[in-house]
């Protein structure tokens, strides 16, 4: 039912706005950033559903739940506690701290407010002069840490007693499968017990000699009461007749606290189907990183909060990779540390060509490459086209071990296959072959490139070229002719030489790699290469610990 809160100031936050969706809402942040406050905020800004209501069709639901569950509907002073002085929660702020906008479109001030406990505060409304207006109605379960005590560790016997309100049976029996399929414990002869003021848990045995309720782990104990909350919102549900967008709201401080993370996300998951199916908004802070990361993956809510010392600042388009760099308080190098993506091409050759090409992009594109040219790794490896398209062949390699990128030749386009990670090359020839025929072309019909600095200063100009470089070129055609003419194999002999004349000249042919990719006549191919390695690192990256996002064309 909270659609926005928006902040002036309470405690430290300031001037922020949060918004929520109607089903899942995670908050999360260091130490110290107020997430607790949020939830005290939300359950603040209801008032408990009453025998009143018109829409009630069964109203013994009221009791029952809020027999079977610790804390419903609390306010802001029974859930803070003043320091010996008074804890002012907005220093010197006058008027309203935030505004609550609602689902139903209508939104409320509140205002600090001294209470009569002892050094506490509470937050209450602003209502217009001459209005009847209240606090919206809206059950809020609130499940905080006071859930995590064990059993055991609770030392007043005397304070422990049953409660003779229960959920009626078939929604005993839900929480009783739904609990052992997440346990494989199967309960039985289950009853809310309270231990004290501190909270209500279940009295039950189970199917396994020496396991029950008062001998099971504190997760296991915490994973019930997890259960018994939404199954009564469940339960309030079927007891209504409304149309509103959300009927009820469920609180959680660290809900991953004490379950392993296989639990934390079965969990979140029975969490979103029974919020999609019974209107129960869920809000809950956590700490989880692989908690978070399902969430983010499945897209729901997340409020990530910073430490700003005096102020708490909020991620904007939080993503896992930004949350792990504040969690864990490193940087985005220290995340991306030994991260990289195996790139594998057929010869050194094709690895000068996609170096330089690399150089290209990150001038032409700054830092939209630049971020990410540092995860390609060129695996230092000559493998044959055919080898390395039966390598990317297989679909069980790729799937568990491999998902790296293949970068074929330009002769091999017809290969080229995003399902199996395989692109080639700019260029319709190996790369020796491509800038060979590149140099003749400029030799027959550009005069201007053999007086550029570069070239004169290394004594590369045209006289040196024809004396020198176009024989080694001429003599790979005579080869083959005269293989052709003994009627012997030329299978690989023109790769073989070519490779061997290219690395005669290699200072060369580098110098005119880079002026092949900076000659607006292939720009259409460079640009199509740069779109095909931008759709391999989409592929790839998230499976080796990279953010996709890092990357985005221009």
């Amino acid at each position: 039912m909270i659609k926005k809160i928006s902040v002036i100031q309470y405690r430290k936050i300031k001037n922020l706005e949060f918004e929520f969706s109607k089903g899942i809402n995670v908050i999360s942040g260091t130490n110290g950033t107020c997430k607790t406050s949020i939830l005290h905020i939300v359950s603040n800004s209801f008032q408990a559903v009453n025998k009143k209501c018109p829409w009630l069709i069964d109203d013994s639901c009221l009791e029952i739940i809020k027999k079977v569950n610790s804390i419903i509907n609390p306010k802001v002073e029974s859930l803070t506690r003043g320091d010996k002085r008074y804890n002012d929660p907005a220093f010197e702020q006058k008027g309203s701290l935030f505004t609550i906008d609602y689902f139903d479109k209508t939104s409320l001030g509140f205002r600090r407010h001294n209470s009569k406990m002892h050094n506490r505060y509470s937050i209450k409304p602003f209502y217009p002069k001459g209005t009847k207006d209240s606090l919206p109605y809206c059950p809020v379960i609130y499940l905080g840490l006071s859930r995590l005590l064990p059993f055991g560790e609770f030392q007043n016997d005397d304070a422990i007693e049953g409660v003779k309100k229960t959920l009626p049976l078939i929604y005993q029996q839900e929480i009783a499968d739904v609990y052992r399929k997440f346990t494989g414990l199967s309960v039985s002869s289950t009853a809310p017990q309270k231990m004290g003021d501190i909270k209500i848990r279940a009295d039950f045995s189970s199917d396994q000699n020496g396991i029950d309720s008062n001998t099971i782990s504190a997760g296991e104990d915490n994973l019930f009461i997890l259960i018994t909350a939404i199954v009564s919102l469940k339960y309030y549900f079927n007891c209504i007749t409304s149309s509103n967008t959300v009927e009820s709201i469920l609180l959680i401080d660290e809900m991953d606290a004490t379950l392993h993370p296989s639990l934390q996300i079965k969990l979140l998951e029975l969490y979103n189907e029974y919020s999609k199916a019974f209107k129960i908004q869920i809000i809950f802070t956590s700490h989880s990183l692989s908690l978070l990361e399902h969430a983010l993956s499945k897209k729901y809510n997340v409020i990530y909060l910073i430490d700003n010392i005096s102020t708490v600042l909020k991620m904007e388009a939080p993503d896992i990779y930004k949350i792990k760099m504040h969690l864990h308080n490193i940087t985005r190098d220290d995340i991306y540390t030994n991260k990289v993506i195996p790139v594998f091409t057929e010869d050194k050759e094709a690895r000068l060509f996609l170096n330089i090409l690399f150089d290209y992009y990150t001038e032409k594109y700054l830092s939209a490459f630049s971020k990410v040219k540092q995860f390609f790794h060129l695996i230092d490896a000559n493998i044959s086209a055919n080898n390395l398209l039966n390598i990317f062949d297989d679909i069980y390699l790729l799937k568990s071990t491999m998902q790296s990128i293949c970068i074929l030749d330009g002769d091999q386009k017809s290969k080229q296959d995003y399902n199996k990670y395989v692109i080639t090359l700019p260029g319709a020839n190996s790369p020796e072959k491509l800038i060979m025929d590149y140099s003749i072309q400029l030799f027959d019909n550009d005069d201007q490139f053999w007086t550029e600095g570069i070239i004169i200063n290394l004594g590369y100009g045209k006289i040196y070229y024809r004396e020198n470089i176009r024989p080694d070129i001429d003599s790979i055609s005579e080869k083959l002719k005269e293989l052709n003419d003994k009627k012997e194999s030329t299978h690989g002999v023109q790769r073989e030489i070519s490779k061997k004349v290219f690395n005669r000249h290699k200072r060369f042919f580098e110098i005119l790699f880079r002026h092949w990719v900076n000659n607006t006549e292939n720009e259409d191919q460079l640009n199509k290469f740069y779109k095909d390695l931008y759709v391999m690192f989409k592929k790839v990256a998230v499976f080796h610990g990279i953010n996709s996002k890092e990357w985005d064309l221009p």
